[in-house]
């Protein structure tokens, strides 16, 4: 194992290796996966990217198998029963890895040292070894053999989404890199493009990308507005309603399928559409909550990119894997056992615009979370376009697991480097918005505005104008242009 690989390089490659990030054509993948069809395939770990990237692969028609470790077939693990019960092949890594064209590592991140260290001298050479996060490559400094080609193909979204936007026709924005260190015949862009393009992914959209741009972004996407903001507004916002008398069923279940049906808005129109579905009044009220959240939470945004940065995030979670996940665990039982969590949901049938109309408060907190993220990654040197798919693009994604079974779908189906960076923040962020929150009341959150729809003519052209400026919001357009097949979810 070596240091951190971010921190070796000089700032001239640490900024040419941040500011990786093109838009791929189309045109790119006229050919598909073509360049794998009749070489082997060996995904090692089949939990939800395993399992769902690989039958993505191989419904687009690639030949795909699992390895796994010996004690998890002999045992029937879940992993086993995820590959066997979808009728792939099994294997332990001695015999499947050495006839491995592509090993595609989807183990979580914790396990990725010795997964590698594991399946490295098995493979054959001239292989090339896949990553879905650069976490091991680029914050643990894993050291490749040089006859390997090692890429990324990164799925932003969680597992299950790779699957469900397949099915749907369409893919998830994915990016694509080559690692520097690592691309002896060349051929490295060729395996990620056709790995790309046999998920679906070349449907939605695509960004060739370095491991480092990846990692820096994604640490901090996940970690601020994709989980952790979306946790700590749940918490907070559900609490404040039965506090003023809010029926808690009704509470859960407004939270809890309000994320995903907002978020659904801000999917195809970006926060400019999420926010028009509001009435007037509504908009403002949200925009200027909007404003006050980002005032009292840009510094926490900020700490969080500066740790990723320089390596001290990395440090401090590795340093809890070895001491058993002792944080880990420990946040993950609190927010089980969290009012919001615990709360059966009522039967009421609470309709889509009601969402809207009595979630005021989850659309300033989402407006929040997304712009502060954006700013501040470009801000670090993250380009416009990663940065839109690590803060916006993602978050109806996530939003789309916390409707399934609530924040514990949503932290089991992230990787474990997101939920531990998502119990971070919140725990963060929720005293921070302490004074914020005890001045809120059901008109924004659980009930809506009553009253006429009278605005001020001037105040509400000013409130669009910035709404609709905002850079995320340029770059959104662009490339929400590209994802035409994109399907309605809610």
């Amino acid at each position: 194992m070596g240091q951190n690989y971010f921190n070796t390089l000089p700032l001239r490659l640490q900024l040419e290796e941040l500011g990786k990030c093109r838009f791929m054509e189309r045109s790119e993948f006229k050919d598909g996966c073509d360049y794998l069809k009749g070489k082997k395939i060996v995904i090692v770990g089949c939990g939800a990217q395993g399992l769902n990237q690989g039958l993505n692969l191989r419904d687009s028609g690639l030949d795909v198998s699992y390895a796994l470790r010996a004690e998890a077939i002999e045992s029937k693990r879940q992993s086993w029963k995820n590959a066997t019960e979808n009728g792939f092949t099994v294997g332990t890594y001695e015999e499947l890895i050495p006839q491995a064209d592509v090993v595609m590592n989807l183990t979580p991140d914790k396990q990725h040292t010795s997964v590698v260290t594991a399946v490295m001298p098995l493979m054959k050479e001239g292989a090339c070894l896949d990553y879905a996060h650069g976490f091991n490559l680029v914050e643990e400094g894993m050291q490749i053999r040089k006859d390997l080609t090692v890429v990324m193909m990164c799925p932003k979204c969680p597992g299950t989404e790779v699957r469900e936007e397949y099915k749907r026709g369409f893919g998830v924005p994915t990016l694509i890199a080559v690692h520097r260190e690592n691309d002896p015949k060349g051929e490295g862009l060729d395996i990620a493009k056709a790995l790309a393009a046999g998920t679906g992914a070349d449907r939605a959209g695509v960004l060739e990308s370095s491991p480092i741009a990846e990692v820096k972004s994604d640490l901090m996407g996940e970690q601020t507005i994709l989980c952790g903001m979306l946790q700590t507004g749940a918490i907070l916002c559900f609490d404040k309603m039965v506090e003023k008398g809010i029926d808690p069923g009704y509470a859960s279940k407004l939270i809890q399928y309000g994320w995903e049906t907002v978020t659904e808005g801000l999917k195809h129109g970006g926060i400019t559409n999420m926010m028009d579905r509001l009435s007037n009044p509504a908009k403002i009220r949200a925009f200027h909550l909007s404003e006050e959240l980002k005032d009292i939470m840009r510094p926490l945004y900020e700490k969080h990119q500066d740790d990723i940065m320089s390596g001290h995030f990395s440090k401090t979670m590795m340093e809890d894997w070895a001491n058993d996940d002792a944080n880990l665990l420990g946040w993950r039982a609190a927010t089980q056992d969290t009012a919001f969590e615990k709360q059966d949901n009522t039967d009421q049938d609470i309709p889509e615009q009601e969402y809207y109309d009595h979630g005021i408060l989850l659309i300033a907190m989402c407006k929040a979370g997304v712009e502060l993220a954006y700013e501040v990654m470009v801000q670090a040197g993250i380009k416009a376009e990663s940065a839109y798919y690590e803060s916006l693009h993602e978050t109806p994604l996530i939003a789309n697991t916390i409707a399934r079974k609530k924040l514990y779908e949503m932290n089991v189906v992230i990787s474990d480097t997101a939920e531990y960076g998502c119990y971070l923040f919140d725990h963060a962020c929720r005293p921070l918005l302490a004074d914020f929150m005890s001045k809120i009341d059901t008109d924004v959150i659980g009930k809506g505005m009553a009253g006429d729809n009278g605005v001020d003519n001037q105040e509400l052209i000013a409130v669009n104008r910035a709404i609709r400026s905002h850079p995320v919001e340029v770059i959104g357009a662009t490339l929400r242009g590209y994802m035409t097949a994109m399907k309605r979810i809610v």
